[in-house]
C-alpha cells in the first residue's frame, strides 16, 4: 500500500477535489439560509482543504507498519479504511477534522488562545464558531464518499487500461497474487477484467450503502442553476398566471368543472367531485411561494435555481449507470490489442495517474417550468 510521493499526490489531489465539490454545495445551502455567509466562503474553504491534506499526509500505525491517512483511503484495505473512520480507533482521523472543543473558557498559564479554526473565527466574530464547527463535521460526514467517488473514477480508467494493454508477465504475477492463485497457469485477459470489475462494484455497493444510512440533515442539497437570459422573464410571467389563478379560485364558483378535471389531474384525486376549491387554493398558495422565492433569487443573484435534489444519491445513479456500462462492455469482445508475451516488467501500480474528473449533474428543471398552470393549465386573462 505504501506509494511514492507522486502516486500519493495525486490520491490527495483528487480526494480533496471530491470533498472541496461537497464543501461547495452544502455552503451554497448555508448561504442561501443567511447569505452574509457568502464572503468568506474562499477562505474557509482554502483553510479546510489545506486541514484534509495535511490529515491525509499523517501516517498511522498498524503494527510495525506506517501508513499515510490519504493511501489509506485510497486503498482496497477496508479493515484499515475502518479503523480511519472509527470514532474510537487509535487511528481515527476524527479528532483531527472535528477537533475538540475547549471545555473551560479560562486562560491558564502558558495556554495559547487561538489554537484551532473555530477560535480563530470566534476570535473576529463570535457567531462564526458555529459555523466553523458545522464546516469541519461535514468533511468527517464526506471525505470516506469523497474518497470512494475518486476510487471509482481510478477504477474505471484501470478497467480500460488492462482491457487494451499487454498482459505482461508481471502483470500475471501482480493478479495470480492479488486473485490469490497458487499454480502457473497464465491468466486469461476477462479473468482479470472480472477481478477488476468485481471492485469496481465493491466501491458502488459501499457508496449506496452509506446512502441509506444517511439521515435527511446530513444530505447534500444542491439545486442547478437553469434557464436562460430569459429565465426571469419567464418566472414573472408565471408568478402573475398562478396569482390570476389564485384570484379566480377565490370567487363564488370559480372551481368550475373544467377546473377540477384540471386540478384533480394535477393533484392527483381519484375522484373529482372530491376537490374542494380550498385545495386547489392551497396548491396555488404553495407554488406562488416558490416562484416568489425563486424570482428573489434571480433578481438577487442573477441565477434561477431549479428543485432541489439529493446530490449523493444522483452521484449513486451515476456510478450506477456507469457500472452497467462496464458489465455490458465487458461481455462484449475483446478489442484488438498487442500479443500477449510473458516479459519482464515493473510491478503494476493498482491505479493511473491522472487527474480524476468530477461528473457534473444535469440541470434541475425550474419551478416555473413544472406541470402547473404556467405551462399546460386553463388561461385565465
Amino acid at each position: 500500500m505504501d506509494t511514492d510521493d507522486g502516486l500519493f499526490q495525486h490520491r490527495v489531489d483528487g480526494i480533496v477535489a471530491e470533498l472541496a465539490n461537497y464543501f461547495e454545495i452544502r455552503y451554497a445551502q448555508l448561504t442561501r439560509i443567511k447569505s452574509a455567509l457568502a464572503s468568506m466562503y474562499e477562505d474557509l474553504l482554502w483553510q479546510q482543504m489545506k486541514k484534509v491534506r495535511d490529515v491525509m499526509a499523517h501516517e498511522k500505525m498498524f503494527g510495525p507498519i506506517r501508513l499515510r491517512a490519504g493511501d489509506i483511503l485510497a486503498s482496497r484495505d477496508e479493515a484499515k479504511r475502518r479503523a480511519v473512520m472509527g470514532r474510537i480507533d487509535q487511528a481515527s482521523i476524527l479528532n483531527e477534522l472535528v477537533p475538540e472543543q475547549e471545555e473551560s473558557a479560562e486562560r491558564r498559564p502558558g495556554m495559547v488562545a487561538v489554537r484551532n479554526m473555530r477560535a480563530l473565527y470566534t476570535a473576529v466574530d463570535p457567531s462564526l464558531g458555529p459555523v466553523i464547527e458545522l464546516s469541519d463535521i461535514w468533511l468527517w460526514w464526506d471525505i470516506l464518499d469523497a474518497a470512494d467517488v475518486y476510487n471509482f473514477q481510478e477504477q474505471k480508467k484501470l478497467i480500460d487500461r488492462r482491457r487494451g494493454e499487454e498482459i505482461t508477465k508481471s502483470i500475471q504475477d501482480f493478479y495470480h497474487q492479488a486473485m490469490h492463485i497458487r499454480d502457473e497457469r497464465l491468466l486469461e485477459r476477462q479473468e482479470i477484467l472480472g477481478y477488476e470489475f468485481a471492485y469496481l462494484e465493491s466501491i458502488w455497493r459501499s457508496f449506496m450503502e452509506r446512502r441509506a444510512e444517511d439521515e435527511s440533515f446530513m444530505l447534500v442539497i444542491k439545486r442547478d442553476p437553469v434557464g436562460g437570459d430569459d429565465t426571469v422573464n419567464d418566472l414573472i410571467l408565471a408568478l402573475s398566471r398562478h396569482i390570476s389563478a389564485r384570484q379566480r379560485l377565490s370567487q363564488e364558483g370559480g372551481l368550475d368543472d373544467r377546473l377540477r378535471g384540471y386540478y384533480a389531474k394535477l393533484l392527483k384525486f381519484d375522484d373529482a367531485a372530491k376537490l374542494t376549491a380550498e385545495r386547489a387554493i392551497a396548491h396555488e398558495d404553495l407554488t406562488i411561494i416558490r416562484l416568489r422565492e425563486d424570482l428573489r433569487m434571480g433578481l438577487e443573484r442573477g441565477t434561477v435555481l431549479g428543485e432541489a435534489y439529493d446530490y449523493k444519491a444522483a452521484q449513486g445513479d451515476k456510478m450506477k449507470r456507469d457500472l452497467d456500462h462496464y458489465r455490458e462492455l465487458l461481455s462484449a469482445p475483446e478489442p484488438t490489442v498487442a500479443k500477449t508475451v510473458p516479459r519482464a516488467e515493473p510491478t503494476p501500480a493498482a491505479v493511473a495517474v491522472t487527474p480524476a474528473s468530477s461528473e457534473q449533474e444535469p440541470a434541475k428543471t425550474a419551478a416555473a417550468e413544472q406541470e402547473t398552470l404556467a405551462d399546460e393549465g386553463p388561461i385565465f386573462f
